[in-house]
């Protein structure tokens, strides 16, 4: 079952047990978030310096706005995705409706494809203001969304089969 309210530690029993969902593609969801909180961190650390120029605090600002647009998108993605595999799965039980229940599996993973290619880009974008220490916050975050890519167009090629 597909909950709205799952916690971590619930996701992550549900993830590696038995039932069809949540699956790669929830996982994939997950990956992006944590890849997209790690670059709202880095923006939150830093706004509260106080040396940033006026121009760069509007340009951080707009930033985090846009990294919590894309969180909570790919929050609601993982409960997206696994609803949209559960159908795929009890159509192919039914066997009927499949061809629309792949198209819905297949668009789940498409969405957490293009928000975590525009995460990568965007956390590009802080590098700059970034040292060391946050620039491997920065750098751990891209690696979470690259691979939150790769395992949706995964999911993407293998539902399009």
């Amino acid at each position: 079952m597909v909950s709205p309210s799952w916690t971590i530690e619930e996701f992550l029993n549900e993830l590696g047990s038995e039932k069809s969902v949540p699956g790669g593609g929830s996982a994939a969801a997950l990956a992006g978030c944590l890849g997209i909180e790690l670059g709202s961190k880095v923006c939150r650390v830093l706004l509260a310096r106080r040396s940033l120029s006026l121009g760069s605090q509007s340009r951080l600002k707009r930033t985090l706005k846009t990294l919590d647009q894309l969180s909570r998108k790919l929050r609601r993605l993982i409960r997206e995705d696994a609803q949209a595999y559960l159908g795929l799965v009890q159509a192919l039980k039914a066997k009927r409706g499949i061809s629309a229940a792949k198209k819905q599996a297949i668009q789940s993973p498409m969405k957490i494809c293009e928000a975590a290619s525009r995460g990568v880009s965007i956390l590009g974008g802080l590098r700059p203001f970034a040292g060391s220490s946050l620039g491997s916050d920065l750098k751990a975050g891209q690696v979470l969304l690259r691979g939150a890519f790769e395992a949706a167009r995964m999911m993407v090629e293998i539902n399009l089969k």
